[in-house]
């Protein structure tokens, strides 16, 4: 499987939203994994869309909750939710691999270590 397996890493959007992940603090995972799969460097990215058998979606939580946090380091589920929801929209209007599967084969990378207090 490991000699097959390719993933498509979607196009859309800007970062710091998209595409640019932190890769030198506890949330490093999620940007060390999209600087492997858009630098062309890993032996699963897929050349075209059709070749792949998952697709990633180069969303940086981390990023996205600074950008929607207030001052008092607040942030609404909402704002995060009409993201995610608004690049979904993007990505299944322009391409059919959402709509075939219903999104069944789309990942992202998340780390977090959110807590109650």
């Amino acid at each position: 499987m490991e000699k097959r397996f390719k993933l498509w890493t979607y196009k859309e959007g800007e970062p710091p939203q998209v595409h640019d992940g932190p890769c030198n603090n506890i949330y490093s995972t999620e940007g060390q994994f999209m600087d492997e799969m858009e630098s062309g460097r890993s032996r699963f990215s897929a050349r075209q869309p059709n070749e792949a058998h998952a697709f990633f979606l180069p969303i940086s939580i981390v990023n996205v909750v600074r950008f929607l946090s207030t001052p008092s380091k607040s942030y609404s589920v909402a704002s995060l939710q009409h993201f995610v929801t608004d690049y979904l929209g993007v990505v299944s209007n322009k391409y059919s691999y959402w709509n075939r599967s219903q999104g069944s084969d789309h990942f992202f990378v998340s780390c977090h270590d959110w807590v109650s207090t």
